[in-house]
């Protein structure tokens, strides 16, 4: 009985491995949801670098590149990298 539709869910030596455990459920989503956020991240900076005029886009690279060096310089002090 456990080896037919909708039963074989309870028969241990079916499963398949790569479905998720229960406590790993709520990490996945949360990383889904991170995922998610960083693609919304770029759709954002993608969409405001076509509003910067022309004059201003070496400005505009500049800055993120200043930000750039900021969040490496965040995740190196995380990790105990000193450069």
């Amino acid at each position: 009985m456990y080896h037919q539709y909708p039963y074989y869910i309870f028969n241990q030596n079916n499963r398949n491995p790569g479905y998720l455990q229960p406590d790993q459920i709520p990490k996945h989503w949360e990383q889904q949801k991170k995922i998610t956020d960083m693609v919304k991240a770029i759709s954002d900076y993608c969409n405001a670098a076509r509003g910067i005029d022309e004059e201003y886009q070496q400005e505009a690279v500049a800055a993120c590149m200043v930000e750039i060096e900021r969040q490496i310089k965040i995740d190196q002090q995380r990790k105990g990298v000193n450069r």
